[in-house]
Protein backbone atom coordinates (compact mmCIF):
# COMPACT_ATOMS: atom_id res chain seq x y z
CA UNK A 1 0.00 0.00 0.00
CA UNK A 2 1.51 3.29 -1.02
CA UNK A 3 1.74 6.17 0.77
CA UNK A 4 -0.77 9.45 0.63
CA UNK A 5 1.83 11.29 -1.15
CA UNK A 6 2.77 9.02 -3.92
CA UNK A 7 1.58 9.24 -7.11
CA UNK A 8 -1.81 7.63 -7.82
CA UNK A 9 -2.10 4.38 -10.95
CA UNK A 10 -4.81 4.81 -13.34
CA UNK A 11 -7.58 2.42 -12.47
CA UNK A 12 -9.00 0.84 -16.07
CA UNK A 13 -12.08 -0.72 -16.70
CA UNK A 14 -12.13 -4.85 -17.14
CA UNK A 15 -10.17 -6.16 -20.18
CA UNK A 16 -8.29 -2.93 -20.11
CA UNK A 17 -5.09 -1.69 -19.26
CA UNK A 18 -2.36 0.67 -20.79
CA UNK A 19 -0.79 -1.52 -23.36
CA UNK A 20 -4.10 -1.83 -25.07
CA UNK A 21 -5.83 0.74 -23.94
CA UNK A 22 -4.80 2.10 -27.49
CA UNK A 23 -4.33 0.88 -31.08
CA UNK A 24 -0.76 -0.04 -31.86
CA UNK A 25 0.96 3.28 -32.83
CA UNK A 26 -1.41 5.48 -30.62
CA UNK A 27 0.65 6.89 -27.42
CA UNK A 28 -1.64 6.14 -24.14
CA UNK A 29 -2.27 9.33 -22.28
CA UNK A 30 -2.71 9.06 -18.17
CA UNK A 31 -4.10 11.88 -16.19
CA UNK A 32 -4.49 9.77 -12.83
CA UNK A 33 -6.03 11.42 -9.58
CA UNK A 34 -6.90 9.57 -5.98
CA UNK A 35 -10.40 9.48 -7.35
CA UNK A 36 -10.62 9.21 -10.82
CA UNK A 37 -8.61 8.23 -13.67
CA UNK A 38 -8.81 10.16 -17.52
CA UNK A 39 -7.20 7.68 -19.54
CA UNK A 40 -6.91 8.99 -23.60
CA UNK A 41 -5.16 8.29 -27.17
CA UNK A 42 -2.77 10.04 -28.79
CA UNK A 43 -2.42 9.50 -32.80
CA UNK A 44 0.70 9.12 -34.15
CA UNK A 45 2.48 12.32 -35.73
CA UNK A 46 4.69 9.61 -38.32
CA UNK A 47 4.71 6.41 -39.77
CA UNK A 48 1.91 6.95 -42.30
CA UNK A 49 1.70 4.93 -45.15
CA UNK A 50 2.86 6.69 -48.39
CA UNK A 51 -0.68 6.30 -49.76
CA UNK A 52 -2.43 8.48 -46.56
CA UNK A 53 -2.76 12.19 -47.47
CA UNK A 54 -4.27 14.61 -44.75
CA UNK A 55 -7.89 15.23 -45.08
CA UNK A 56 -8.59 18.66 -45.58
CA UNK A 57 -9.97 20.80 -48.56
CA UNK A 58 -8.21 20.60 -51.79
CA UNK A 59 -7.31 22.35 -55.02
CA UNK A 60 -5.92 21.97 -58.26
CA UNK A 61 -2.84 23.95 -59.67
CA UNK A 62 -1.77 23.96 -63.10
CA UNK A 63 1.94 24.20 -64.25
CA UNK A 64 3.74 25.71 -67.21
CA UNK A 65 2.76 23.74 -70.51
CA UNK A 66 5.70 22.37 -73.03
CA UNK A 67 5.88 22.70 -76.58
CA UNK A 68 5.47 19.35 -77.45
CA UNK A 69 2.58 18.14 -78.76
CA UNK A 70 2.95 14.25 -77.86
CA UNK A 71 1.43 12.97 -74.92
CA UNK A 72 4.51 12.76 -72.34
CA UNK A 73 3.34 9.28 -71.72
CA UNK A 74 4.06 8.56 -74.88
CA UNK A 75 7.28 9.58 -75.29
CA UNK A 76 6.40 13.47 -75.15
CA UNK A 77 8.64 16.29 -73.07
CA UNK A 78 7.82 15.74 -69.52
CA UNK A 79 6.24 19.16 -68.56
CA UNK A 80 7.19 20.96 -65.47
CA UNK A 81 6.35 20.08 -61.80
CA UNK A 82 3.15 22.22 -60.60
CA UNK A 83 3.92 23.24 -57.42
CA UNK A 84 1.13 23.80 -54.88
CA UNK A 85 0.82 27.23 -52.82
CA UNK A 86 2.09 27.83 -48.85
CA UNK A 87 2.15 25.37 -46.98
CA UNK A 88 -0.30 22.85 -49.07
CA UNK A 89 1.12 19.68 -50.47
CA UNK A 90 0.58 17.68 -53.62
CA UNK A 91 -1.37 14.83 -52.77
CA UNK A 92 -1.76 13.65 -57.01
CA UNK A 93 -0.86 14.86 -60.26
CA UNK A 94 -2.19 14.53 -63.77
CA UNK A 95 -1.85 15.34 -67.05
CA UNK A 96 -3.96 18.30 -69.01
CA UNK A 97 -3.62 18.73 -72.94
CA UNK A 98 -2.60 22.74 -73.80
CA UNK A 99 -4.40 23.99 -76.75
CA UNK A 100 -4.39 27.03 -79.32
CA UNK A 101 -7.27 29.15 -80.95
CA UNK A 102 -10.38 27.48 -79.72
CA UNK A 103 -11.95 26.74 -76.35
CA UNK A 104 -12.82 23.32 -77.66
CA UNK A 105 -9.42 20.89 -77.37
CA UNK A 106 -8.80 18.50 -80.20
CA UNK A 107 -5.95 16.41 -81.56
CA UNK A 108 -4.99 19.22 -83.79
CA UNK A 109 -4.84 22.44 -81.54
CA UNK A 110 -3.08 20.70 -78.65
CA UNK A 111 0.37 22.25 -78.56
CA UNK A 112 1.43 20.55 -75.56
CA UNK A 113 1.13 19.55 -72.23
CA UNK A 114 1.10 20.78 -68.12
CA UNK A 115 0.90 19.05 -64.77
CA UNK A 116 -2.14 19.52 -62.75
CA UNK A 117 -1.68 19.28 -59.49
CA UNK A 118 -4.06 18.27 -56.70
CA UNK A 119 -3.21 20.09 -53.34
CA UNK A 120 -4.13 19.68 -49.95
CA UNK A 121 -3.47 21.49 -46.61
CA UNK A 122 -0.48 20.07 -44.61
CA UNK A 123 -2.07 20.58 -41.32
CA UNK A 124 -4.88 17.87 -42.20
CA UNK A 125 -5.71 14.66 -39.86
CA UNK A 126 -3.73 11.66 -41.60
CA UNK A 127 -5.92 9.21 -38.99
CA UNK A 128 -9.01 9.64 -37.61
CA UNK A 129 -11.32 7.37 -35.83
CA UNK A 130 -14.42 5.50 -38.21
CA UNK A 131 -17.29 3.79 -36.31
CA UNK A 132 -18.52 2.08 -39.64
CA UNK A 133 -18.16 2.05 -42.85
CA UNK A 134 -19.99 5.22 -43.42
CA UNK A 135 -16.98 6.94 -41.04
CA UNK A 136 -15.12 7.54 -43.73
CA UNK A 137 -17.61 9.50 -45.93
CA UNK A 138 -19.23 11.55 -42.58
CA UNK A 139 -15.39 12.55 -41.63
CA UNK A 140 -15.08 13.83 -45.03
CA UNK A 141 -18.27 15.77 -45.62
CA UNK A 142 -19.15 16.77 -42.06
CA UNK A 143 -15.88 17.84 -40.17
CA UNK A 144 -16.26 15.78 -37.81
CA UNK A 145 -13.26 16.10 -34.86
CA UNK A 146 -11.43 13.12 -33.63
CA UNK A 147 -11.83 11.71 -30.36
CA UNK A 148 -9.96 8.43 -30.19
CA UNK A 149 -11.36 7.52 -26.78
CA UNK A 150 -9.33 5.03 -24.50
CA UNK A 151 -10.69 1.58 -24.23
CA UNK A 152 -13.31 1.74 -26.62
CA UNK A 153 -11.37 0.96 -30.11
CA UNK A 154 -12.32 -2.58 -32.01
CA UNK A 155 -9.06 -4.57 -30.87
CA UNK A 156 -11.21 -7.65 -32.13
CA UNK A 157 -12.42 -9.41 -34.74
CA UNK A 158 -16.62 -9.63 -35.32
CA UNK A 159 -17.38 -6.18 -33.19
CA UNK A 160 -20.68 -4.56 -34.80
CA UNK A 161 -20.67 -0.43 -35.93
CA UNK A 162 -20.68 2.13 -33.84
CA UNK A 163 -20.00 -0.70 -30.52
CA UNK A 164 -16.22 0.86 -31.26
CA UNK A 165 -13.65 2.36 -33.71
CA UNK A 166 -11.15 1.99 -35.50
CA UNK A 167 -8.10 4.36 -36.70
CA UNK A 168 -7.92 4.52 -40.70
CA UNK A 169 -6.45 7.20 -43.28
CA UNK A 170 -7.27 8.42 -46.66
CA UNK A 171 -6.11 7.86 -50.29
CA UNK A 172 -5.53 10.78 -52.53
CA UNK A 173 -9.08 9.30 -54.29
CA UNK A 174 -10.77 10.11 -51.42
CA UNK A 175 -11.26 6.49 -50.03
CA UNK A 176 -10.13 5.65 -46.76
CA UNK A 177 -8.35 2.46 -45.49
CA UNK A 178 -7.60 0.92 -42.35
CA UNK A 179 -4.40 2.34 -40.03
CA UNK A 180 -3.29 -1.45 -38.60
CA UNK A 181 -4.44 -4.50 -39.47
CA UNK A 182 -8.21 -4.34 -37.88
CA UNK A 183 -11.09 -3.42 -40.35
CA UNK A 184 -13.92 -2.96 -41.41
CA UNK A 185 -15.41 -5.77 -43.46
CA UNK A 186 -17.52 -4.00 -45.65
CA UNK A 187 -17.34 -0.65 -47.85
CA UNK A 188 -21.07 0.10 -48.16
CA UNK A 189 -23.18 -2.10 -45.08
CA UNK A 190 -23.84 0.90 -42.73
CA UNK A 191 -25.35 -1.19 -40.13
CA UNK A 192 -24.34 -5.08 -40.40
CA UNK A 193 -20.75 -4.48 -40.85
CA UNK A 194 -18.52 -6.62 -38.56
CA UNK A 195 -14.35 -5.87 -37.92
CA UNK A 196 -12.36 -7.87 -39.27
CA UNK A 197 -8.57 -8.59 -38.90
CA UNK A 198 -6.20 -9.12 -41.73
CA UNK A 199 -6.33 -9.80 -45.20
CA UNK A 200 -6.49 -7.50 -48.38
CA UNK A 201 -7.10 -3.84 -47.89
CA UNK A 202 -11.13 -2.88 -47.58
CA UNK A 203 -11.43 0.56 -49.08
CA UNK A 204 -14.33 2.67 -47.78
CA UNK A 205 -16.36 4.87 -49.69
CA UNK A 206 -15.42 8.63 -49.13
CA UNK A 207 -17.44 11.77 -49.62
CA UNK A 208 -17.93 14.10 -52.69
CA UNK A 209 -17.20 17.51 -51.32
CA UNK A 210 -13.89 17.20 -50.47
CA UNK A 211 -11.77 15.62 -52.40
CA UNK A 212 -12.28 14.36 -56.51
CA UNK A 213 -12.23 11.00 -57.45
CA UNK A 214 -9.33 9.78 -59.74
CA UNK A 215 -11.74 9.98 -62.58
CA UNK A 216 -12.89 13.57 -62.34
CA UNK A 217 -9.32 14.76 -61.64
CA UNK A 218 -8.57 14.47 -65.31
CA UNK A 219 -12.48 15.50 -66.35
CA UNK A 220 -12.38 18.20 -69.00
CA UNK A 221 -11.98 21.75 -66.79
CA UNK A 222 -11.01 24.68 -68.90
CA UNK A 223 -8.53 26.85 -67.65
CA UNK A 224 -6.45 29.97 -69.19
CA UNK A 225 -2.76 29.83 -68.70
CA UNK A 226 -1.14 33.42 -70.16
CA UNK A 227 2.51 33.23 -72.05
CA UNK A 228 3.77 32.37 -75.35
CA UNK A 229 3.12 28.94 -76.38
CA UNK A 230 3.50 27.17 -79.80
CA UNK A 231 0.59 27.95 -81.93
CA UNK A 232 -0.58 31.04 -79.63
CA UNK A 233 0.65 34.35 -79.86
CA UNK A 234 3.11 35.69 -77.37
CA UNK A 235 0.57 37.16 -74.42
CA UNK A 236 -2.41 35.54 -75.89
CA UNK A 237 -3.59 32.28 -74.09
CA UNK A 238 -3.57 28.57 -74.58
CA UNK A 239 -6.63 26.88 -73.50
CA UNK A 240 -5.65 23.73 -70.94
CA UNK A 241 -7.99 21.08 -71.34
CA UNK A 242 -8.17 18.21 -68.65
CA UNK A 243 -7.98 14.75 -70.05
CA UNK A 244 -8.26 11.49 -68.33
CA UNK A 245 -6.75 7.90 -68.09
CA UNK A 246 -8.53 6.55 -70.78
CA UNK A 247 -7.98 9.45 -73.60
CA UNK A 248 -4.17 8.03 -72.53
CA UNK A 249 -4.76 4.56 -73.16
CA UNK A 250 -6.97 5.02 -76.67
CA UNK A 251 -3.66 7.15 -77.33
CA UNK A 252 -1.76 4.28 -77.17
CA UNK A 253 -3.82 2.11 -79.08
CA UNK A 254 -4.90 4.43 -81.54
CA UNK A 255 -4.41 3.36 -85.47
CA UNK A 256 -3.41 5.11 -88.62
CA UNK A 257 -7.26 4.32 -89.96
CA UNK A 258 -8.85 6.55 -87.17
CA UNK A 259 -9.51 9.83 -87.81
CA UNK A 260 -6.55 12.24 -86.55
CA UNK A 261 -8.73 15.54 -85.55
CA UNK A 262 -10.21 14.06 -82.60
CA UNK A 263 -11.84 16.25 -79.91
CA UNK A 264 -10.63 15.85 -76.18
CA UNK A 265 -13.80 16.14 -74.11
CA UNK A 266 -15.20 14.28 -71.20
CA UNK A 267 -11.73 12.45 -70.28
CA UNK A 268 -11.83 10.01 -73.33
CA UNK A 269 -11.44 10.65 -77.22
CA UNK A 270 -14.75 11.33 -78.85
CA UNK A 271 -14.57 10.66 -82.70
Amino acid sequence: MGSWFSKPKCKYRRGWKKSNACPPGFKVRESCGRWSSTISCRAPTRGFSDDAVPVSAQNGRIGGCTSDSTHPNNGGAKPSSASCAGSDIKVASSYVACCSGASTCKSSNTVGWAERAQCAKKNGDYVFDVSSPDGCRMKQEQGLSNNFPAQSWCKKSGSGTDACWLPYSMRADGKCFAYGDMQWNSATDRYGAKTKKGGSKILLNGGSNLVSPAAALDASTTTYNSGSIAGASAGGFACVVGVGALFRKKQQKRTAGKPADLELKGGANTV
